[in-house]
């Protein structure tokens, strides 16, 4: 699947630089780059739902399997 997105030039130039360093490809770093965003994101929406959650002592939690 192809996606197609403006990006700002400052950061095509870092990506470009960056990947001529590294001996990287910019589709894979581009790829890398958004599935580690997307898995923070999840994360931070369970943070955010277990900071509205009763609070647990760690006696209850260190000795959940």
């Amino acid at each position: 699947m192809t996606i197609t997105h403006r990006v700002d030039e400052k950061l095509k130039e870092k990506l470009e630089a960056f990947c001529e360093r590294h001996g990287l490809k910019q589709q894979a770093v581009v790829q890398e780059a958004i599935a580690s965003w997307l898995e923070d994101a999840e994360d931070l929406v369970l943070i955010e739902s277990r900071r509205e959650s009763p609070w647990v002592a760690w006696d209850d939690v260190k000795e959940t399997p």
